[in-house]
């Protein structure tokens, strides 16, 4: 009787198996087809898009060639007269024109090019002088502020004005003068056969290739005739062009007449290259694969049920063993009928011993956590009466922990105003972060143990094995450093106290780190100091400079900023030779002349120089690092330094206030006769004025401020190139590049990825 009562629990596990095989083997079988139909298919892809991005590469080095060809062009001034003479001799054009062919050399993919000078309203051509007739190129200057710049348009060349009909990708690109109106217009015709050949190539018995521009709408394949898209699948053109990847595949049309479509965005442009390939292979091997693999299930299947009524009863006998072993007479109670739950009876006795067990270990090890955490922040406080308090009542729990061997560093957050700022979730979760991480890193062999003490500093307690000092503490802490930073963004600075044992060197190790921390003003962020840093600045004595000091007063009162920030560089590099007393000393000492300078020049002056000294104190106080105070000190001492003399007072105000009218009006058209007109002046009386005192135009000045604005946007923003023009005032796409690389030397979008790899490369 007892015995059948087992049956309930071995029924239950043979039919677990059994689910369990089978749906083991079944998601074994799905997956092992789904990851051939993958494989073909990802194979098939990689071919294709290998193809493509040979394509896109040559097609890439051609946008580039164009781009150079333009700008030497623009630039060349044996091209100067095509723009600037108005009636230009035929022999004097076909000479110009047989320079221009001339450069065609380079490339042999280059077909003709056309001008066009505003200045002049002439149009040029090396295929002849019939541009006029040229509709396309004729309503590209007139609309020009729609057309891309130096981005392919495919195009058929009309034969009324060039006497031929070859197909050919157009480059164009606009010059305006500073009055915003077209000066010069270039078009730079690529030849369309090399393409085609290229993509006829890719052409097989059951596939094809073509390129999709998406601005024009038509296609191109190796026909080399341009076609609308209607002549293409709409459902195929609206996935490919709706798609946001760069690059992909997918299937597409019925069983029968499935295909592969892969594709491939082209970088700077709006063509896409396509690869249509049959999907017949994959369809028959698929179909052969399935028939094999749906035989080979079946079979496995029968031999799991068996496999899993013999495990069934392998497993089953202990658990029999342990049922009555536990249960004793009260099993053979509980037996009321023919099947009883006896997994449910053991479940129930074995729950409430570990939910017991559970509760206590868990109380144990917080409260035991806690308990070690007070005892070490007493010992390092020096407060004797809660730490003997606490090895009297605990002396089982801490043992004799501070009489092993140790290390003592402590650990502080950089820019602790910035983590303070953070919401008290987050900072709780950072400071986990950074005790766990601390714990790991410094572990020499024998645990370490990490303590926050508050205001965002930390000790780590790293004990060693017996006899171990050979370690190299600067790596360990520069992983730590490395780690934090990853992870939260927290930089750390450590300061070692050295090599402890007992109570009495720990606290002097706690006393030599807190030292060292005051030190840190003298070196950067994620600075790793140790003692010996206190030998360098404490044996040098220090005294007040006060010949510099009135040097840089002069500095600073004769109007020379920069003469001020050198003279203060060297202030700075003798105050902090000596210890952090003398040279806290002799900064506040130096505020103080500052301030008394300052007040004797605000007596002198009609309008006060804008700086608050309680705010200059205040922030002399809270620097973290000599970087911090430098920059601090710069702002203001230029702030005084630049100040003009009174006679200039009248007319710096007006041009201030025109420069704060520009810089909250900058993303506007501004004007020179807008602005004078605003302010009720004259635009000459107006320019005069502003250059004197700015040593720049009015326009200049507006185009250098939008332009900063601009280069800020692309390093700390991913905006595309048109947004940020269009949010800092630019209404012209090559007037923008052309006073771009004027003032950086660079087009913006290489100066957003040189600056990238800059800092990257300072990281």
């Amino acid at each position: 009787m007892f015995r059948w009562s087992m049956s309930r629990t071995f029924i239950n596990i043979v039919v677990l198996l059994s689910v369990l095989l089978l749906v083991v083997l079944g998601g074994f079988s799905i997956t092992a087809f789904k990851s051939f139909e993958g494989i073909v298919k990802q194979r098939t892809f990689e071919e294709n898009s290998k193809e493509l991005r040979i394509i896109s590469d040559t097609i890439k080095r051609m946008n580039e060639d164009v781009k150079a060809f333009t700008f030497r062009q623009l630039d060349d001034p044996a091209l100067a007269a095509l723009f600037e003479k108005k009636n230009l001799e035929y022999f004097e054009m076909f000479k110009y024109m047989e320079l221009i062919s001339k450069s065609f050399e380079i490339n042999p993919i280059f077909h003709s090019d056309t001008l066009y000078s505003g200045k002049t309203g002439n149009f040029y051509s090396t295929l002849g002088s019939m541009v006029q007739k040229d509709t396309f190129f004729v309503n590209a200057i007139q609309n020009y502020r729609g057309i891309p710049v130096l981005q392919p348009i495919p195009r058929v060349l009309p034969s009324e004005a060039y006497n031929t009909s070859a197909t050919v990708f157009t480059y164009f690109y606009f010059l305006t003068d500073s009055d915003n109106k077209l000066s010069k217009a270039l078009g730079v015709n690529i030849d369309a056969a090399w393409l085609c050949d290229t993509l006829s190539k890719l052409k097989g018995q059951n596939n094809k290739a073509y390129i999709i521009d998406k601005t024009s709408r038509t296609f191109i394949d190796d026909s080399k005739q341009i076609r609308n898209l209607d002549v293409l699948n709409s459902e195929l053109v609206h996935k490919i062009m709706e798609t946001n990847q760069d690059s992909g595949s997918f299937e597409t049309g019925a069983k029968k007449d499935q295909k592969i479509i892969s594709y491939l965005w082209m970088p700077e442009t709006n063509w896409v290259l396509v690869v249509e390939e049959s999907n017949e292979f994959l369809n028959q091997s698929l179909q052969f694969v399935r028939k094999i693999m749906l035989q080979m299930t079946l079979g496995i299947a029968l031999i799991a049920l068996v496999a899993a009524g013999f495990i069934a009863y392998r497993i089953y006998l202990p658990f029999g063993r342990v049922f009555r072993e536990v249960m004793g007479p009260r099993g053979k109670t509980e037996n009321k009928g023919p099947l009883i739950d006896e997994f449910k009876l053991l479940s129930d006795v074995f729950q409430k011993n570990k939910d017991l067990l559970k509760d206590y270990n868990s109380y144990k090890q917080s409260a035991d956590t806690i308990l070690l955490e007070n005892y070490i922040k007493a010992v390092l406080m020096e407060n004797n009466s809660i730490a003997n308090q606490l090895t009297g009542e605990f002396s089982t729990v801490f043992g004799n922990m501070l009489d092993r061997e140790m290390m003592l560093i402590l650990l502080k957050i950089d820019r602790r105003e910035q983590f303070e700022m953070l919401d008290s979730d987050r900072k709780k979760a950072y400071r986990f972060i950074i005790m766990n991480v601390a714990e790991e890193v410094l572990d020499s062999g024998n645990a370490a143990k990490a303590i926050y003490i508050g205001e965002g500093q930390f000790i780590i307690l790293a004990f060693l094995p017996e006899g171990k000092r050979d370690i190299s503490w600067d790596e360990k802490i520069r992983v730590l450093q490395n780690t934090v930073k990853g992870f939260t963004g927290i930089s750390l600075s450590a300061f070692l106290g050295g090599y402890v044992q007992g109570v009495g060197a720990l606290i002097h190790s706690y006393r030599t780190a807190s030292l060292l921390l005051k030190y840190s003003v003298f070196y950067s962020h994620e600075a790793i100091l140790d003692p010996a840093v206190l030998d360098l600045h404490e044996q040098m004595k220090v005294t007040y400079d006060e010949k510099l000091e009135e040097r840089i007063l002069d500095s600073i009162r004769a109007g020379d900023g920069d003469e001020a920030k050198a003279l203060f560089d060297q202030f700075i590099e003798v105050s902090s030779k000596g210890d952090i007393e003398s040279f806290m000393l002799s900064m506040t000492r130096f505020s103080l002349a500052l301030g008394k300078a300052f007040d004797i020049l605000n007596k002198t002056r009609i309008e006060k120089i804008p700086i608050s000294m309680k705010d200059f104190y205040m922030r002399m106080a809270s620097f973290e690092s000599i970087d911090e105070l430098k920059s601090k000190f710069y702002e203001d001492i230029m702030k005084i330094a630049n100040q003009k003399p009174l006679v200039e007072m009248r007319h710096d105000a007006l041009v201030e206030s025109i420069k704060r009218y520009i810089q909250d009006h900058f993303k506007e058209e501004l004007s020179l006769k807008g602005i004078a007109v605003e302010f009720k002046l004259s635009q000459g009386y107006l320019g005069t004025i502003f250059k004197d005192s700015v040593g720049l135009s009015v326009m200049d000045y507006i185009h250098n401020f939008r332009l900063d604005k601009s280069a800020e946007l692309l390093l700390a923003t991913e905006l595309s190139i048109g947004d940020i023009m269009e949010r800092t005032g630019f209404y012209n796409e090559s007037s923008y590049y052309k006073l771009f690389k004027r003032r950086f030397g660079t087009t913006p979008k290489a100066y957003r990825v040189d600056k990238e790899i800059m800092n990257k490369l300072e990281k």
